[in-house]
């Protein structure tokens, strides 16, 4: 559940397309209650205006110590956040780049690296010009080594503070010493050769280990019309069936489409998509990456769209909002993001920790790349259903820069739930850490593939 009641947002002018007529709603009072699939049909969102999106009103919770507002706390993290960028950008793939991390309380981008000094220096060069703050270390291991040993170990037997388990997640740390690495207890049957895991992983870098559940993928906002928006809810049947969250829009040039994206684990090649409550049948899901976890939910031909995503309160709370999104960027270690899972709503005193590394899902045949949120506040941060939606930073012009997607809920010592709005407030199990995929990463696997004007 959120940590606290989010402000009343006043919710988004409707107003028909000048391009394509769209389905009117409005909010509602009355739940309806379906009792073949035993879900509620909550009060409609507003149709929406393909205008620029009304400013926000601010996030759930309070800022980090030493910022006054979260509005504060983005224009100090916001020229960090692009000097890192810049940063990677001029490295690429060079065998010096390890890691950046950033640090909005210290107003300071920090670059982890192995050797390349004059390289390292040309590449922060323009950014210290610009007045960041921009601190280098030298790390034992680049990028690509770590990167190689982390997936090296996905599904791997090591033996962790003595017990034998399965390695599910590994990646760098962000000082480029070596790795972090879970594991998932092996059961006494699991330890049988001739399922690959008999023999204990050697790891080519120091470590350090952690005993844990595997993932848990959240798998399973209501009326939302087209054109659709990120942040909405998804159903495999009208008024019915499995639930998860639409990421963001985007569009395909190549192939003249418009897509939603959302996670992978949320269904199979094939399966179609609902918007939330209503009769609309989206796509049938294509272009699945297990690596990224996500999977792309064709919506209409290319040429009409609003770059959006719904943020506030969850579904069937009517102060939620529109927010535009105008560009695609990486995240790194230390910065604060936001979540808007369609269940869980508004989150934003998320702290990226470390960087990406693999996990391994069951449903899944090869590790994904995620990076770990840690709410740094109270509450909850996600829980089943809300997989798929959009993580983002915001802009001080009330935009929001598109980073990644929901992916899975990290166990912690003991499983807590909470009520699915979704579900006739059933309940179901709900995390305050996730693990999130990079957007990034998935518009480089398709050359040409837009997230904003």
């Amino acid at each position: 559940m959120r940590s606290s009641p989010l402000p009343q947002l006043t919710a988004p002018p409707s107003a028909p397309s000048p391009r394509r007529p769209r389905r009117p709603v409005a909010y509602g009072a009355v739940a309806v209650l379906v009792a073949a699939a035993a879900f509620v049909a909550g009060p409609q969102a507003s149709a929406r205006s393909t205008g620029p999106a009304p400013s926000p009103a601010a996030p759930a919770g309070s800022p980090p110590a030493g910022f006054a507002s979260w509005g504060e706390l983005a224009a100090a993290q916001l020229p960090l956040s692009e000097a890192a960028g810049a940063i990677e950008g001029a490295l690429g793939d060079s065998p010096a780049f390890t890691s950046l991390t950033v640090s909005v309380e210290d107003r300071s981008v920090t670059l982890y690296h192995k050797g390349g000094e004059e390289q390292v220096e040309a590449a922060v060069a323009p950014q210290r010009a610009k007045g960041v703050r921009v601190e280098l270390r030298s790390a034992p291991y680049n990028r690509s080594e770590l990167r190689e040993a982390a997936a090296s170990l996905m599904g791997r037997s090591l033996t962790i503070d003595g017990q034998l388990t399965s390695v599910h997640s590994a990646g760098a740390r962000s000082d480029g010493s070596g790795l972090l690495v879970e594991g998932e207890p092996l059961r006494a049957n699991d330890t049988n050769s001739g399922n690959g895991r008999a023999r204990t992983a050697e790891p080519p870098v120091p470590w350090t280990g952690t005993v844990t559940g595997a993932p848990a993928p959240l798998e399973s906002r209501e009326q939302d019309a087209p054109l659709h928006s990120g942040g909405m809810l998804l159903r495999q049947r009208y008024k019915g069936g499995p639930i998860c969250t639409s990421g963001f829009v985007v569009t395909w040039p190549q192939r003249g489409l418009d897509y939603l994206m959302t996670a992978a684990h949320c269904s199979e090649a094939g399966k179609t998509w609902y918007a939330g409550d209503q009769d609309i049948k989206l796509g049938p899901v294509s272009d699945r990456s297990e690596r990224y976890d996500t999977e792309l939910i064709p919506t209409h031909g290319g040429f009409l769209h609003n770059y959006t995503i719904w943020s506030g309160q969850p579904v069937y709370r009517q102060s939620q909002q529109l927010l535009n999104v105008n560009r695609a960027a990486h995240s790194y270690a230390g910065e604060y993001l936001c979540v808007s899972g369609s269940l869980s709503g508004e989150v934003c005193n998320l702290k990226v920790a470390e960087g990406k590394h693999f996990t391994r899902y069951k449903e899944f045949s090869t590790g994904t790349e995620v990076y770990t949120l840690k709410n740094t506040g109270v509450g909850f941060t996600a829980m089943k259903g809300d997989s798929g939606g959009p993580v983002f930073s915001r802009n001080l012009d009330g935009s929001v820069v598109a980073r990644g997607l929901i992916s899975a809920g990290v166990i912690g010592a003991k499983t807590e739930t909470c009520s699915n709005p979704a579900a006739n407030n059933s309940p179901v199990e709900c995390y305050r850490h996730i693990y999130v995929t990079d957007v990034p990463d998935v518009l480089n696997q398709h050359p040409g593939m837009q997230i904003a004007n």
